[in-house]
C-alpha cells in the first residue's frame, strides 16, 4: 500500500533540509563553472586580435599577434620544457611571454609619443607551422600543398619583446633597409581612411589591418571597392587566334563513363553553379576540345570522347544543373558533352639540331634585360662578361632599393654605348605585380628612348643566370627559328594552375608587400596559358603586347595588374589569344633547378600573401646534371649564387666556355660587400656597424703596439666586405680611414678580421655521435640551410637560431637549451632527430633585449649535455645606425623584464654544470650602463674573443708605417686584382697567368 501523499512530502522536505548544504554547494560551484568557460573563452577570443598603438602622428603601428610562426624541425620541436617530476622536460603546448602594459612602462622617456598603451597578447603561436604550402611553379615548377594561406601573419620581429615600442621599430627598420626619405615623409591623418564600400570581407579586413600606413590602406579598399562595384576588370574578353574550332556550344550527346578509365581525361572541377555554358567556358579556358557534365557539379575537359560505348539514351543524363535547374547536368558515370570551340594549342617544334643558317641571312640581335638585386656586383660582371657582344644590347634594371649596386654599375655606360641602366626603378618584391609594370616600362623605354637599338628578341635574365653554352649558339639557334617566342607553359591541367598562382585572386602592391584583397571572377572567352616568368619575345609580339589598344591587350593589362606573379603568364595570356597564337615555342631556353622539399618553404610570406616555392642554387654536386642538357636548347641555367658556391662557377667557365684559368691566384675567392659609407637610404644592422667599428679600433691598437711611429686614429669607416675562400667563410674586410699622429696624414687600410669558434662536445658516443655541427646566428634560409647574416654578427634585439646537423641513425629526440652570459637558462626546446641526414633549426621565442655578452646554446640527450657553441650577442655602440645615447644604450643591455620567457628553468642548471654565480649579474648591471669610451672597450673586449686581426694592408704607400703592405699585392685584399669579374675583360677571355 503507497504511503500517504503527506507523508511523502513530510519526508522530501527532510531530505532537502538534510542535503541543503550540498545543493547549494553543487549550484555554486556549476556557477563558477559557467563564469570561468565564459571567461577563458573571450580570453581565447581576444587572443587572436592583433593589438595596435596609436603614435602621436595617428599611425598605425602593430606591436603583437598570436598568429606568428617560425620554422622548427619537428611536429614536437615547439614543445617547450617545463616541469615533470623530475623525470626529464616535460612540454608545454605553447609558448607564452609576458608582453604587458608594463613592457611599455618602462622608460617613457622612450615612447613621448606613444598613447594609448595597449597590452599585448601574451600568447605566442608555436614555431612549428604545419601550414601547406601553395604552389607558384615556374614552367617547370614541383608540385606544392593544395591549400593557400587564406591569412598571412606579420613576421615576428620584435612583436612579443618588452622593449618599447621604439624599439621594435628600430630594429625592423634596420632589417628592412627602409630610406630614410620614407622615413620622414609625415604620415597622412588616420582620419583620411575613408573606404567606398564596406571592406569587412575576411581577406580585405586582414589586408587593411596588416598594412602600416593610411596611404596603403586605402589604396587596399579602393581596389576591393573597385571589384565590388565591377569597374576594375573587363571580365568578357576577345579571342582574336584564327586557330578555333567550329562546334562552340554543339551538344554531342550523352556517353558512359568509366571511375577506372575516364572518357574525358583532360580533368575535373566541380562547380558548384554549373550549367553547360559554365562548364564550357571552364573547359575553353583549359585550351580542351570537349566538356562534359556529370552527376550535377562535375565538369570534365578532355581531347576527345566516346571510348566506352556509342551514345547513351538521352534519359541516362537526367540530374539537374545546380545553376540552373531547367537544364540537366549528366548523371553518375554518364556525361553530357559538349564542344568547346577549342582547337589543340599550336605549339612549335624547336629541337636544337636543325639545319645550318646559311652565312648571308642576318644574325637576330638580342636585348638582354637583367634585372639584378642585392650586392654582388662581382657575379653581375661575371655574367655580363660571358655574354656580352658589340652585336647586342644590354639594357640593366637595379632595383630602387639596391643603390650600392647601382652606383657600382653606372661606369658600365661610359665605356659601352650599348649598355643601359634604367632610370625607371621598381621595387621588385617576389611575386610582385609591378614586376609586370617594370617589363612594359623597359619595352617602352627600348620603343620610344632606344630607336637605334635594333634588337629581335628580348631576353630577360637576373644575377643568379648563367650561360651554359655560348652566346654564339643561341644566336644561331634564335635565327634558324626566327619570329618564334619563346614561353616555357605549366601544361595542361589549367585549374591546378589557377588555383597554385592565385590567379583566381586580386592581390595589391604596397609598401613592398603583396596584399591579398578578395577573390576574382576569371576572364572568359581566352585560353587560359601560362607557366615561367624567364621570357624570349620576338620583336613584333614585343610591341603589340605593349602598343595594342584591343580589348584582349587592355583588358589582361588591367587584370594582371593586381596578379601574383603576373610575368608567368600575361605574356602566355596574350600569345595563345591573339594573332601570334601560332608562333609559340614551349621553351623559356633556361634550366631551373627546381628541389621540392626544400625550395617550397613559404620563405615569402613576409612579402607576400600566399606560399610559393623557389628554384635552389646550383651547386658543384649538380655538374654532372647539367652536362646531361648539353644537347638540349637550354642556353642559361639558374640559380647561381657564388657567395654561396663559386665552385660550380668556376666549372662551369671551363667545361662549356673553355676558360682555363692556369696561374689565376685569385679563382677560389670571392668577395662581397655588405657595407658602403656612401649607401645613404641602405641600413644596416646596429650590431653589425658595431663589431665593424670594433675592428678598426682593435686593428689600430695593435699597429700601435707593434709600430710606435704607426700610432693611428679611426678615422671614418669606409666599407666592410664578406671575404670567402673555396666556398667557406674566411672573414670580414673592413677598409677605414684613419690619421696618422705622428705627420697627421690620413691613410686608408683594409683589416681582415677571421671569426673564432667555440664549439665543445662534451659526449660523442652512442646517439651523440651523429652530431656533426652546432652553429647560431640570424637570417636563416631554409631554402638553402644557411645563415644570410655573414659573421653573424647579433644585437640585443635580434632573432636567433640554432642550425644544428646530423649524420644518418637512430631517430630520437633533443634537448635544446638556451643560456645567457649570467648562466640563467632563458629557454628550452625538445626537438625531434629524423633517422637520415638532417639540418635543422631551432628558433626559440625570447623575450627583448637579449642580455649581451658570451651565450652558449646547448644539445642534451635524455637530459646528459652533449655539446654547445658560444656565440656574442654584442653590445651596441650604434641604434639606428647613429652612436647611441646613454639612455638608449641602458634600455638595450638590460636585458629582458623578467624571466626570457613565461617559465623557470633554473631547475636544469646540473644538467648543464651551470652555477648560480652573483658576480655574473653584478657585472651585467654594471656593464648595462657603460656609455662612451666605457662601452667601447666592453665591446673591444668580447669582439677579441670572437675575431682576430690577422692581417691589415694599406691601398697607398705610408712611410710611417714601413711594415703594411698593399692591398693590390695581398690575395685576400678587396682591392687584389680579381680577373674573373673584371670590367676590363668583358666580352673578352681572361687571360692566362703563367
Amino acid at each position: 500500500m503507497a504511503a500517504p501523499r503527506s507523508d511523502r512530502v513530510d519526508s522530501s522536505r527532510r531530505l532537502c533540509a538534510r542535503y541543503r548544504k550540498f545543493f547549494i554547494a553543487a549550484g555554486v560551484t556549476l556557477g563558477l563553472q559557467i563564469l570561468l568557460c565564459h571567461y577563458f573563452l573571450n580570453l581565447s577570443q581576444r587572443s587572436e586580435d592583433i593589438n595596435f598603438i596609436i603614435s602621436g602622428d595617428n599611425s598605425v603601428k602593430k606591436i603583437s599577434t598570436t598568429k606568428n610562426r617560425g620554422t622548427q624541425d619537428s611536429p614536437i620541436s615547439d614543445k617547450l620544457i617545463s616541469t615533470n617530476g623530475g623525470k626529464g622536460p616535460p612540454r608545454m603546448r605553447k609558448l607564452y611571454t609576458r608582453a604587458s602594459t608594463t613592457s611599455l612602462n618602462n622608460d617613457d622617456s622612450l615612447l613621448p609619443n606613444v598613447l594609448p598603451k595597449e597590452p599585448a597578447n601574451k600568447a605566442v603561436q608555436n614555431q612549428n607551422n604545419e601550414t601547406k604550402f601553395q604552389e607558384v611553379p615556374g614552367s617547370d615548377s614541383p608540385a606544392a600543398g593544395d591549400s593557400p594561406l587564406t591569412n598571412i601573419d606579420v613576421p615576428q620581429d620584435h612583436a612579443f619583446s618588452k622593449a618599447p615600442l621604439e624599439w621594435r621599430q628600430h630594429d625592423q627598420a634596420a632589417a628592412e633597409g627602409n630610406n630614410e626619405e620614407q622615413q620622414k615623409k609625415p604620415e597622412p591623418s588616420l582620419a583620411q581612411f575613408s573606404p567606398a564600400c564596406d571592406v569587412s570581407a575576411k581577406d580585405v579586413a586582414s589586408a587593411i589591418k596588416r598594412a602600416k600606413t593610411v596611404q596603403c590602406k586605402q589604396e587596399i579598399a579602393d581596389v576591393f571597392c573597385q571589384q565590388q562595384n565591377g569597374t576594375l576588370y573587363t571580365i568578357n574578353l576577345p579571342n582574336y587566334c584564327p586557330n578555333k574550332g567550329q562546334d562552340a556550344g554543339h551538344y554531342y550527346g550523352c556517353y558512359r563513363d568509366s571511375s577506372s578509365s575516364r572518357d574525358l581525361d583532360g580533368g575535373m572541377t566541380e562547380l558548384s553553379d554549373n550549367t553547360p555554358q559554365a562548364c564550357i567556358d571552364h573547359c575553353y579556358r583549359s585550351a580542351q576540345k570537349y566538356a562534359g557534365l556529370q552527376y550535377g557539379k562535375e565538369c570534365w575537359c578532355g581531347s576527345s570522347y566516346g571510348k566506352h560505348s556509342d551514345k547513351l539514351d538521352e534519359a541516362h543524363c537526367f540530374t539537374k544543373c545546380p545553376g540552373d535547374a531547367s537544364q540537366t547536368c549528366g548523371a553518375y558515370l554518364a556525361n553530357k558533352v559538349y564542344g568547346t570551340g577549342v582547337q589543340e594549342v599550336i605549339r612549335q617544334d624547336a629541337p636544337l639540331e636543325y639545319a645550318p643558317v646559311e652565312p648571308d641571312i642576318p644574325r637576330v640581335k638580342i636585348v638582354f634585360v637583367l634585372t639584378v638585386n642585392g650586392r654582388a656586383v662581382r657575379q653581375v660582371n661575371r655574367l655580363l662578361r660571358l655574354i656580352y657582344s658589340p652585336s647586342h644590347y644590354y639594357y640593366i634594371h637595379v632595383d630602387k632599393r639596391q643603390e650600392y649596386l647601382f652606383r657600382e654599375l653606372l661606369p658600365l655606360e661610359d665605356r659601352f654605348t650599348n649598355v643601359h641602366l634604367t632610370r625607371q626603378r621598381f621595387s621588385t618584391i617576389w611575386g610582385g605585380a609591378s614586376l609586370l609594370q617594370a617589363h612594359l616600362s623597359f619595352l617602352t623605354e627600348l620603343f620610344e628612348d632606344k630607336k637605334n637599338w635594333t634588337w629581335d628578341y628580348y631576353i630577360n635574365l637576373s644575377e643568379s643566370d648563367y650561360p651554359v653554352k655560348p652566346v654564339s649558339d643561341l644566336v644561331e639557334y634564335l635565327t634558324a627559328y626566327k619570329g618564334f617566342n619563346f614561353l616555357r607553359s605549366f601544361g595542361k591541367n589549367v585549374p591546378r594552375f589557377i588555383k597554385k598562382q592565385g590567379i583566381d585572386q586580386t592581390f595589391h602592391e604596397c609598401e613592398d608587400h603583396l596584399w591579398r584583397v578578395a577573390p576574382r571572377p576569371l576572364p572568359s572567352g581566352v585560353i587560359f596559358d601560362g607557366g615561367s616568368d624567364w621570357i624570349g619575345l620576338f620583336r613584333e609580339f614585343a610591341r603589340y603586347a605593349l602598343n595594342s589598344k584591343d580589348k584582349l591587350v587592355t583588358g589582361l593589362k588591367q587584370y594582371y595588374k593586381y596578379s601574383l606573379l603576373p610575368v608567368e603568364s600575361f605574356f602566355h595570356m596574350v600569345l595563345q589569344n591573339s594573332l601570334f597564337c601560332s608562333q609559340s615555342v614551349d621553351n623559356n631556353l633556361h634550366l631551373t633547378n627546381w628541389r621540392r622539399k626544400q625550395g617550397c618553404k613559404c620563405q615569402y610570406k613576409h612579402i607576400v600573401d600566399w606560399c610559393g616555392c623557389s628554384p635552389n642554387n646550383i651547386k658543384i654536386s649538380d655538374m654532372e646534371r647539367l652536362l646531361h642538357y648539353d644537347k638540349k636548347p637550354m642556353f642559361f641555367a639558374r640559380k647561381f649564387e657564388a657567395i654561396v658556391d663559386q665552385e660550380v662557377i668556376n666549372s662551369v667557365d671551363v667545361t662549356f666556355h673553355g676558360y682555363l684559368y692556369s696561374g689565376v691566384q685569385s679563382l677560389s675567392n670571392y668577395w662581397q660587400n655588405v657595407y658602403h659609407h656612401l649607401d645613404k637610404n641602405t641600413k644596416v644592422k646596429d650590431a653589425a656597424l658595431t663589431i665593424y667599428s670594433s675592428v678598426e679600433r682593435i686593428a689600430s691598437s695593435l699597429l700601435d703596439k707593434t709600430m710606435t711611429s704607426c700610432a693611428l686614429k679611426p678615422f671614418k669607416l669606409l666599407e666592410t666586405t664578406v671575404f670567402n675562400e673555396a666556398d667557406h667563410f674566411h672573414g670580414l674586410l673592413v677598409l677605414f680611414s684613419a690619421q696618422l699622429q705622428s705627420t697627421g696624414q690620413v691613410v686608408t687600410l683594409e683589416v681582415h678580421a677571421e671569426p673564432q669558434h667555440y664549439y665543445s662536445v662534451v659526449d660523442n658516443k652512442g646517439k651523440a655521435a651523429r652530431l656533426q655541427s652546432l652553429e647560431v646566428g640570424t637570417d636563416f634560409d631554409v631554402k638553402e640551410l644557411i645563415f644570410r647574416n655573414d659573421g653573424n654578427l647579433i644585437g640585443p634585439f635580434d632573432e636567433i637560431t640554432l642550425r644544428h646537423a646530423w649524420l644518418p641513425g637512430t631517430e630520437f629526440s633533443v634537448s635544446i637549451a638556451w643560456v645567457d652570459p649570467t648562466n640563467e637558462i632563458a629557454a628550452s626546446y625538445d626537438v625531434h632527430i629524423p633517422s637520415v641526414y638532417h639540418v635543422g633549426n631551432q628558433k626559440p621565442f625570447l623575450n627583448k633585449p637579449l642580455r649581451p655578452g658570451m651565450w652558449k646554446s646547448c644539445v642534451m640527450i635524455d637530459l646528459k649535455l652533449v655539446a654547445c657553441t658560444q656565440f656574442l650577442v654584442t653590445p651596441l655602440t650604434f641604434y639606428n645606425n647613429r652612436p647611441i645615447s646613454s639612455s638608449e644604450a641602458h634600455r638595450a643591455h638590460q636585458g629582458p623584464n623578467g624571466l626570457y620567457t613565461s617559465t623557470d628553468f633554473s631547475e636544469f642548471k646540473p644538467n648543464l654544470n651551470l652555477n648560480d654565480d652573483p658576480k655574473l649579474i653584478s657585472e651585467a648591471n654594471i656593464n648595462s650602463r657603460k656609455t662612451g669610451p666605457e662601452l667601447e672597450q666592453w665591446v673591444d673586449m668580447l669582439a677579441k674573443f670572437f675575431w682576430v686581426v690577422q692581417n691589415t694592408c694599406v691601398t697607398e704607400l705610408v712611410s710611417a708605417c714601413p711594415m703594411l703592405v698593399p692591398c693590390q699585392n695581398v690575395s685576400w685584399s678587396s682591392r687584389s686584382p680579381d680577373l674573373k669579374s673584371d670590367t676590363r675583360y668583358i666580352g673578352a677571355k681572361i687571360p692566362v697567368v703563367s
